[in-house]
């Protein structure tokens, strides 16, 4: 530590007078990240923390926040917004003492865990359906105000999981509303500044300044550059497959210490399937293999969780809800089944990994050459500090959503026109919000009459069960249950039939079925693996995987190497879902659709040609409207639009596609392609693997 640092960090501990000692005392010293961020939050500054995993940003955020406001007593509450429930438990463990040391209270409001909220003072960890839930039923019921009056700074942690997706739409019409909360607590006297700081923590950004525009308006960034290093235990000169059956065993009997293993896996069902499989071989080396994933009980996930910090010799199989939240700093190996989706994924995964150093290990698993050639790209972008480009557009579905959930907040489940029309246009443009406004109207979702506007029946009923709270549609399907205690195991379930369900590594035999429940007990003996699935949701095939496969090939920018395979020519655009919406519209508009041409997220295929055909070039952004307009189903469905899109008026479906296609940009990048016909023989055996892969 040089004597600058030090002489900041002293003056630091001096300021922290309370927090100092029960968040820095075992460390002795700050890191970077905290030497600037404190000073910044304690002044009141609004931020955005942009950081690696494992950098102190947690305590960087809190000792300042909590420091500042401890003399006010029981006059203020620290909101702490977690994109999942995983990381609110987390959370809490990690601030339990340090708060519990500065007398403080800590509260945690989740689907899991719902403490007694109607006396908040100090920190409330919470996700951004609770919160609208405690902004909707926060009333107090002494008429005293409302139970987050007193909110004086909201925390977004893992914002760049929040960023451009339904649920960061819905935290940031949620500010705006707790902004108005705060302006009626002064005036009715139940709070005394209806000032809020706003602090974000990032790991992975690759827009902070687009972030700071959406949550933090008038907020700056810290950006403290630096990663670990990347230590890949597999590495191959050449991609290729690796399982992870084979190769985990291998790693794991090689190894002379007990090692903890986070394997992360891209869905449900290969986290049931690959835990049962890796217990029948990984007991025998005395590891206890567990999974974790949002559809199995809280029990099971907690559990999960639990072991993750007592067991010595643990693998753990999970989807992304691990990518985040609990504290496994402790983990050895983070083993890759498979490519995450885009880079920040992929930082995030890794980063689970050997929190305390400044190494992470991991292991890279495939079981195709395509997935090995994408798993050798991302990791050597991940060092590079490669990220890709960045994809999104407009949340619309979300006004309708929030214009419910303010209605209902209100005292008498009720707003006048002129108050929902100035909270609307604070988050959306006045003509979009106006279109849905009224068309929620006319449609009978909402009801307007002398008494203002209020909820029709399909948000009442939403109000009764909670789902007005939520931006994340509901999963039908049956559940899974314990045939003996009625016990829950899973949700999500969509059932075929068949003797046996291998859910969370446990191979169930189904007893019987009735009333959207299928109980099970464990299989006794083998049998054969019953037809079913988990309900899923559409997501859009991004351009993260191919970016970095064209960046490792060393493609420049704007070119599009071009691989004859049989009898078609396979060129490969590297677009993802976007690129793929666009140039079908073309295909579309040029009368070139019901040909020989197929489009997927990485490659258009057609009868082999010699140059680049006209009709991609020949068209303007305007000339696609009435393409948008007819294709407009199939266009959400590409760019994984929610359902609830089909509820908005037509011009705001169309605007909405349009802010996601950027067709200005993506017909400019197009028109400027150059393809590349001469493609050497290495690369054209590698790109061949995606043509075998997505043609198969």
């Amino acid at each position: 530590m040089s004597s600058m640092d030090l002489d900041k960090d002293r003056k630091i501990a001096q300021t922290l007078r309370l927090a100092w000692p029960a968040f820095f005392q075992s460390f002795g010293r700050l890191t970077d990240v905290q030497r600037q961020a404190i000073p910044e939050i304690y002044q009141g500054q609004e931020i955005l923390i942009c950081s690696q995993t494992a950098s102190g940003k947690t305590e960087a955020v809190c000792a300042p926040l909590v420091q500042r406001y401890v003399s006010l007593r029981n006059e203020w509450t620290i909101l702490y917004i977690c994109p999942t429930r995983a990381l609110v438990n987390d959370l809490y463990y990690r601030l339990e003492v340090p708060l519990h040391r500065m007398g403080i209270t800590l509260m945690r409001r989740t689907g899991d865990h719902r403490d007694n909220c109607n006396d908040i003072y100090g920190v409330l960890l919470t996700t951004p359906e609770s919160f609208d839930s405690l902004m909707c039923r926060g009333r107090l019921n002494d008429g005293a105000g409302h139970v987050l009056a007193n909110v004086v700074a909201v925390v977004l942690d893992e914002v760049h999981l929040l960023a451009g997706t339904p649920r960061g739409e819905q935290v940031r019409w949620l500010l705006e509303r707790l902004r108005r909360l705060k302006l009626q607590a002064v005036e009715e006297g139940w709070s005394k500044s209806q000032t809020v700081q706003i602090v974000g923590l990032s790991a992975t950004l690759e827009n902070p300044d687009g972030v700071v525009h959406s949550f933090i308006p008038g907020g700056k960034v810290i950006h403290v550059h630096g990663q670990r290093a990347i230590e890949v235990v597999n590495e191959q000169l050449k991609p290729k497959p690796a399982p992870v059956q084979i190769s985990l065993k291998h790693y794991l009997t090689e190894s002379n210490q007990a090692q903890k293993v986070l394997v992360f896996c891209n869905t449900r069902r290969r986290v049931d399937n690959l835990a049962e499989e890796l217990a029948g071989t990984l007991n025998k080396l005395n590891y206890v293999v567990k999974a974790h994933h949002g559809s199995l009980s809280q029990k099971m996930r907690e559990e999960a969780e639990e072991a993750s910090r007592i067991e010595e010799r643990i693998v753990i199989c999970t989807t992304s809800t691990l990518e985040i939240g609990v504290d496994i700093g402790d983990i050895d190996l983070v083993v890759l089944d498979g490519p995450a989706p885009d880079i920040p994924a992929l930082l995030q995964r890794i980063g689970r990994g050997n929190r305390r150093s400044d190494k992470t290990r991991v292991m890279i698993c495939s079981n195709n050459m395509a997935e090995a050639i994408i798993q050798t790209a991302m990791v050597m972008a991940a060092r590079e500090g490669f990220l890709g480009v960045g994809e999104g557009g407009t949340q619309y579905a979300v006004a309708m959503q929030q214009i419910a959930s303010y209605i209902f907040q209100g005292s008498k489940r009720a707003r006048s026109r002129k108050m929902l029309q100035s909270f609307i246009e604070r988050c959306i443009p006045q003509q979009i919000g106006q279109s849905i406004l009224h068309n929620m109207i006319i449609t009978g979702e909402l009801i307007e009459n002398n008494e203002g506007i209020r909820l029709g029946d399909d948000w009442l009923n939403k109000s009764s069960s909670g789902s007005i709270n939520s931006n994340i549609s509901s999963m039908p399907g049956a559940e899974i249950v314990d045939e003996i205690d009625g016990e829950r195991i899973a949700a999500g379930i969509v059932y075929y039939g068949g003797s046996t369900i291998t859910v969370g590594g446990q191979k169930l035999e189904v007893r019987r079925i009735e009333k959207g429940k299928i109980e099970t007990r464990k299989a006794r003996e083998a049998m054969h693996e019953g037809q079913w699935m988990y309900v899923s949701r559409n997501q859009m095939i991004g351009a993260g995987q191919a970016q970095s496969v064209k960046h490792w090939l060393g493609f420049e920018e704007n070119e599009w190497p071009v691989v004859n395979f049989n009898e078609f020519s396979c060129i490969f655009h590297f677009g993802g879902g976007v690129r793929r919406s666009v140039i079908e519209l073309l295909m579309s508009y040029t009368n070139n659709a019901n040909k020989d041409i197929k489009c997927n997220e990485w490659f258009i295929a057609m009868p082999v040609i010699k140059e680049k055909p006209e009709w991609l070039t020949s068209v303007g952004p305007g000339m696609l409207e009435m393409e948008i307009t007819s294709k407009i189903d199939s266009l959400e469905r590409t760019l994984a639009r929610p359902n609830a899109n089909k509820r908005l008026p037509m011009d705001v479906r169309l605007e909405e596609i349009r802010s996601w296609l950027n067709l200005k940009q993506e017909l400019e990048i197009i028109k400027d392609s150059i393809w590349n016909f001469k493609v050497g023989k290495e690369t054209t055996d590698f790109l061949n693997s995606f043509i075998l892969e997505f043609m198969s």
